[in-house]
């Protein structure tokens, strides 16, 4: 088979351009994080089953690979798209949505548990930290980012909000 094949040049005419701006590195990337993305909701939705602590970290591994995701959207270290922001914000809305419920009596005290105690002396705070967590991921579903631009202001709210909620409620390493 040599140049003028037309098997070959069938196949060259066929396939479809890929834009110069997003390079392989960049759409490998990207769909590194729609994976791990996806995996991750899964694990943080399936694994912990009684152990509350298990369960814990996996939400927020879970919330953190989301935000890692729609952090690189937002820097322009991978392409931004619609679809990948909103099963990421999705994704922090639903372990924000059942969080609270992973702080039963007595599971500050397990091994390997990040989780202050301020959590079990101040469990309104902390429920009320959650309940904001939760309603800034719904408004930025609802406002569905359309740019990596509309997302820079959504990820400092849902940012800092995570933020606030380790200093507050969180043991640091």
């Amino acid at each position: 088979m040599g140049r003028n094949c037309p098997a070959i040049e069938q196949t060259r005419l066929a396939a479809p351009a890929v834009p110069r701006e997003y390079d392989m590195k960049k759409l490998v990337i990207a769909s590194i994080l729609t994976a791990t993305l996806t995996a991750g909701a899964a694990l943080a939705a399936s694994h912990g089953g009684d152990d509350p602590i298990a369960t814990r970290k996996n939400g927020m591994q879970g919330v953190g690979l989301a935000m890692g995701a729609l952090a690189g959207m937002a820097k322009g270290e991978v392409p931004f798209n619609d679809k990948q922001a909103l099963a990421a914000l999705k994704t922090m809305n639903y372990v924000f949505t059942t969080f609270g419920a992973h702080f039963p009596e007595g599971s500050d005290m397990g091994a390997n548990t990040t989780a202050a105690p301020k959590i079990w002396e101040d469990m309104e705070g902390f429920m009320a930290a959650i309940d904001k967590a939760k309603m800034d991921t719904a408004a930025a579903i609802e406002a569905a980012p359309a740019s990596a631009e509309a997302l820079g202001p959504i990820l400092g709210s849902v940012g800092g909000n995570c933020k606030s909620c380790h200093e507050a409620f969180r043991v640091s390493n």
